[in-house]
């Protein structure tokens, strides 16, 4: 029997031990979560490091990079045959991949990085035994090319603003309008009487060139705000970054006009008459249609918004809008149609930075797709002697009508002749819109089954618009940067117009699309 005392001595001895088991339990749970912070803080510290110390652009570029391998990676286990050497998956792979390297070398180098991609398209589609491991059926490379068109429409009309017009005067129209036309027209001369192209053909190449590219314009015109030029004068950036928009925009829906002209050669007399008119109609009704829906679906949930929902709907209705209407025969509708729902949206929203850095997104991975696409349509083999030496001649050529024209355009805007012979070079660059239209009839030729005839007219088409890409991108950012010492004034109180590096290249990174 254990008396009073031993039983008091037991309780007690249960009681401490009890005590030490929580005791020790509780110093553990704190020795974790100090550790636990200590790790995380590192982590974050670590974190922090590669932020500050990485440019964000190489950051980007790592994650998309890291995403296009995880994405082969994971086809290669599912699909294996079509992700091997020869196959679709494994072509497209090494085209995007090559293209993210080619164009984060020549961006770093301050070259337009579209060069990059587009060599490195040229490259596996020329070299005798690379071109034998990157097989891509042509239906494929249409498909894809139509994806990445409507991204880019998607993303200029996301960037449109009317009010920009109010804001700078009518300076916008003129210089969006004159120059493209202009030059559209004297191309399509020289083309019918060079290149051997029908008229309607010839001002389809002219509209396909005249376009030029906020992807250089507005990086370009940031470094030299950078550099304290007085480029804030007279709105000079103002109404260059709003003119291109618009002169894309322009371009865009004349050449969608011509190729439907051009492709109702068969159908009856009055379909080709009202087939222009009729397309821009429907597209312009369509896109106003699904802006309008976007507008209001999805709806605000406790006062938030879904933005990826929002993002999602306008993707699907912008595929079914390009696709959709190619499969009616209205292929000029479904571009038009894209450009204004996205506009249309972006009104309604006010403002949703969420789809526009979605968009932004998709046309990371959609840029060297799309140029690389259209480099691998060229055959080196068939560009003989005589065309190159007749195309240079009708890019120099229009390019110096062009010239004149964008000088004329800007006249009584208070600007100097300096100031006027500037905004007349940066007026050449080209790249985004030749990349993306250039090869959209060659497309359609495709999926109608058209004839050789119409196959070589769009072959020209292809080749001339790379022709001027390499032409005139290097050039335009080359003479924006050696001719601003001589034809822009400095800013007289750095402190007044301080511009933070950080929002420089935020510029840059945002512009890098149409």
């Amino acid at each position: 029997m254990i008396n009073s005392s031993e039983h008091y001595l037991l309780n007690v001895k249960v009681v401490t031990s009890a005590t030490l088991t929580q005791i020790t339990i509780k110093q553990n749970i704190m020795s974790d979560l100090v550790s636990d912070s200590r790790k995380m803080a590192f982590l974050k510290s670590c974190q922090d490091g590669i932020q500050t110390k990485c440019p964000s652009s190489l950051l980007k570029f790592l994650t998309y990079s890291l995403t296009t391998l995880s994405f082969y990676l994971a086809c290669l286990a599912t699909t294996q045959s079509l992700s091997l050497p020869q196959g679709p998956i494994f072509s497209i792979f090494l085209l995007v991949l090559l293209s993210l390297i080619a164009g984060a070398g020549l961006r770093a180098l301050q070259i337009p990085p579209m060069l990059g991609m587009l060599i490195v398209g040229i490259a596996l589609s020329n070299i005798p035994k690379v071109k034998d491991i990157t097989v891509l059926d042509p239906k494929i490379s249409s498909a894809l090319k139509t994806v990445a068109l409507m991204v880019i429409l998607m993303k200029g009309g996301l960037s449109l603003d009317i009010m920009d017009i109010k804001r700078v005067g009518f300076a916008v129209i003129r210089l969006a309008f004159l120059p493209c036309f202009v030059e559209a027209s004297v191309f399509a001369a020289l083309s019918v009487f060079l290149l051997d192209l029908p008229w309607i053909w010839g001002f389809l190449l002219g509209f396909v060139i005249a376009a030029v590219t906020p992807a250089i314009i507005v990086p370009c015109l940031m470094e030299l705000k950078r550099r304290k030029f007085k480029i804030e004068a007279n709105n000079i950036t103002t109404m260059l970054i709003s003119a291109s928009s618009f002169d894309d925009v322009l371009s865009i829906s004349a050449f969608m006009v011509c190729l439907s002209s051009a492709f109702s050669s068969e159908k009856p007399l009055y379909r080709q008459i009202i087939q222009g008119p009729l397309e821009i109609l429907l597209g312009i009704v369509i896109g106003a249609v699904f802006g309008l829906i976007l507008c209001v679906l999805p709806p605000r949930f406790d006062g938030k918004v879904d933005s990826k929902t929002r993002l999602l709907l306008l993707v699907l209705l912008g595929l079914f809008s390009v696709f959709g209407m190619n499969y009616v025969e209205f292929s000029g509708s479904g571009p038009l149609s894209v450009i204004v729902m996205a506009l249309t949206a972006i009104k309604g929203w006010k403002e949703d930075e969420l789809v526009s850095e979605g968009v932004d997104s998709l046309w990371f991975i959609g840029e060297p797709l799309l140029f690389g696409l259209v480099g691998m349509d060229i055959q080196l083999h068939l560009i003989t002697a005589d065309l190159l030496w007749k195309s240079l001649i009708v890019i120099f050529v229009s390019l110096l009508f062009r010239l004149a024209t964008a000088f004329t355009a800007v006249s009584w805007t208070g600007l100097s002749f300096k100031e006027k012979v500037f905004v007349s070079f940066s007026w050449i660059p080209k790249a985004t819109v030749q990349a993306a239209i250039g090869s959209y009839a060659l497309g359609v030729a495709v999926d109608q089954g058209a004839d050789e005839t119409v196959v070589s007219y769009c072959n020209v088409i292809v080749t001339v618009a790379v022709l001027v890409i390499l032409i005139s991108a290097p050039l335009g950012s080359i003479l924006m940067y050696v001719t601003a010492p001589c034809l822009l004034e400095r800013v007289e109180y750095e402190a007044e117009h301080e511009l933070c590096p950080a929002a420089g290249n935020n510029a840059s990174e945002e512009t890098d699309g149409m």
